[in-house]
């Protein structure tokens, strides 16, 4: 009887070990699960905020959006290299490749007609795309100048698709640029029906 009692103790005791061992490893990885789904948010180069993919607020997205229209469309023929250095680091690494070399050509034209540009956002709609996507769709005018002489002006449509990234060594933003298409208004909105 004696012997059957201390069995059952230790029995018991096993059980409680067990039981807590289980809920400290259930617990770790529902701990990291919760973790992965957490990002840096960097809006500014010394602010930072923790966030989730459910829970990023509409301005970062909306800063992230005016930041790189900005450096797409506001350039010089003395700041292009940067500008476009700088836009090119926010992209994915396919969309890095194909953009730098299809505006090297445009580059060299920049820097030896003096070509600058401006682009006004006249509209634009930020929808998300499924968790950690965002649909950009901006309407802008680019004006044109060459050695300070104004040249006109075209209306266009630039469409990107960012990603919210988690943050990685060397990296400004936490919004990626998957895709960026830049069309004449008047094509996008006939393909659109607007």
């Amino acid at each position: 009887n004696k012997n059957y009692l201390t069995g059952l103790k230790n029995i018991l005791a096993l059980l409680l070990v067990i039981h807590f061992i289980v809920t400290r490893v259930e617990t770790a990885h529902l701990h990291s699960q919760l973790r992965t789904k957490e990002y840096i948010l960097a809006p500014g180069v010394q602010d930072f905020t923790p966030a989730s993919a459910h829970s990023v607020p509409d301005s970062y997205v909306r800063d992230a959006s005016h930041e790189y229209l900005s450096l797409l469309g506001n350039f010089t023929a003395g700041n292009i290299e940067e500008q476009y250095g700088l836009l090119a680091e926010s992209m994915s690494p396919q969309l890095k490749v194909r953009f730098l070399a299809e505006v090297d050509p445009f580059k060299a034209r920049v820097k030896a007609e003096n070509i600058s540009e401006t682009l006004t956002v006249t509209d634009k709609e930020i929808r998300a795309a499924g968790t950690g996507y965002y649909q950009i769709t901006a309407l802008a005018r680019k004006e044109t100048y060459v050695n300070n002489e104004y040249l006109g002006h075209t209306d266009e449509a630039i469409e990107l698709v960012l990603q919210l990234m988690p943050p990685k060594s060397g990296k400004r933003w936490f919004l990626q640029i998957n895709t960026l298409t830049r069309q004449k208004a008047e094509t996008f909105k006939t393909k659109r029906g607007y």
